[in-house]
């Protein structure tokens, strides 16, 4: 699912998960699938901004 979202829609949903997990009226089941989702979605974008990063500094060195 994360790899098939854009950047933008991946950080939005993320966004959304961590404004839920504020909330003291999340139970615990749906807690930990929060959590648990957001780790992943966390990975994704930490995987995407490397490769961001690295695109960018290869970019760099052509000029």
């Amino acid at each position: 699912m994360e790899k098939e979202m854009k950047f933008e829609q991946q950080m939005k949903k993320l966004q959304e998960i961590v404004e839920k997990l504020e909330k003291e009226d999340v139970d615990l089941d749906e807690s930990i699938q929060l959590y648990e989702e957001g780790l992943k979605l966390s990975k994704a974008l930490k995987e995407q901004l490397e490769g961001f990063e690295k695109k960018i500094a290869e970019l760099n060195g052509n000029e």
